[in-house]
């Protein structure tokens, strides 16, 4: 007699106008969520260092031989002025030749706390197609970053996704057909179709570089491209533990952080990367056993500098 009272009547459920509301808010939960995520910042904070153009660096007029004196110049007007290509021989203390440093570190005059050159950002698939051409592209989404660098294009704002796409499909195909390279290719590798493909920069491979190494080329003004062991790297933003093998460019440096333009996710400018872990995971392709790979880095410059 008690199972009558307790156990609902059969038949359906009468309709209930909460219940649609319910949905509209499972609903509008889920799209919020999805706007986070797709517009959110990862969750390695990007940094704040200010950027500097390959111009503002005035390495370009530095770099030139003086021919004559620039006009903008102006002279100690005690001091009587030598001949214009003449340069005084330096006669101040000159520093030890280093033991174990790569030949990067010999001519390091200054140490800044913090740089950040203003490289230009493209992922690797600038329209979103991750295809099998695109999910291997980082070698050349670092490569097209760097030239248009030097090029002068603006670090503001992402390259645009149309132009920069078709580089990097332009890089991939002439490497294919040029070299007959596969879908991931090593240092030396990157440094022959930066040659062939951009004739007038010139690329120098240098093994087991060191934190100082890397500052070095970057208060130059030159962008470091990083072979690397992707799963190493521990980026958030990778799908899954990330790629086996992967290429980033170091654009900059504070006192803990590398600062990158990482071309794996969309979310790549400006990345940063603690020191320790980049240094860790730089190893070059070594035929895909990339754990064991030398550690290499790639400075790309203009040949006139």
């Amino acid at each position: 007699m008690l199972g009558k009272f307790l156990l609902p009547k059969p038949g359906p459920r009468k309709y209930q106008p909460w219940h649609g509301y319910l949905v509209l808010a499972v609903i509008a939960v889920a799209l919020v969520l999805g706007v986070v995520n797709y517009f959110g910042g990862p969750k390695t904070p990007t940094s704040t260092v200010p950027s500097q153009t390959w111009r503002d660096l005035n390495i370009d007029a530095i770099a030139q031989p003086v021919v004559t004196p620039n006009p903008v110049v102006t002279q100690d007007p005690a001091v009587t002025p030598t001949p214009a290509i003449v340069e005084p021989t330096p006669t101040t203390v000159t520093e030890p030749e280093p033991s174990q440093s790569s030949a990067l570190t010999a001519n390091k005059t200054t140490e800044l706390s913090s740089a950040n050159l203003a490289v230009p950002f493209t992922s690797q698939a600038p329209t979103g197609v991750w295809d099998a051409l695109h999910e291997d592209a980082c070698e050349e989404a670092s490569i097209y970053m760097v030239h248009e660098y030097f090029a002068g294009v603006s670090a503001i704002t992402k390259i645009d996704s149309t132009t920069a796409d078709t580089a990097i499909i332009s890089i991939v195909n002439y490497g294919e057909t040029n070299f007959n390279y596969g879908l991931s290719i090593d240092a030396s590798q990157i440094a022959a179709l930066i040659e062939k493909y951009y004739p007038t920069f010139q690329a120098t491979v240098t093994d087991n570089p060191t934190v100082a190494d890397i500052k070095v080329a970057i208060d130059a003004g030159h962008p470091v491209i990083v072979p690397a062991a992707g799963r190493l790297l521990g980026n958030p933003n990778f799908t899954g533990s990330g790629p086996l093998y992967h290429m980033l460019v170091i654009r900059g440096y504070d006192a803990t952080h590398f600062i990158t333009n990482d071309p794996g996710t969309r979310l790549g400018q400006n990345y940063n990367y603690t020191q320790s872990v980049l240094m860790t995971a730089i190893h070059d392709w070594n035929n895909g056993d990339v754990m064991s790979g030398t550690p290499r880095i790639i400075i790309m410059t203009p040949k006139s500098q």
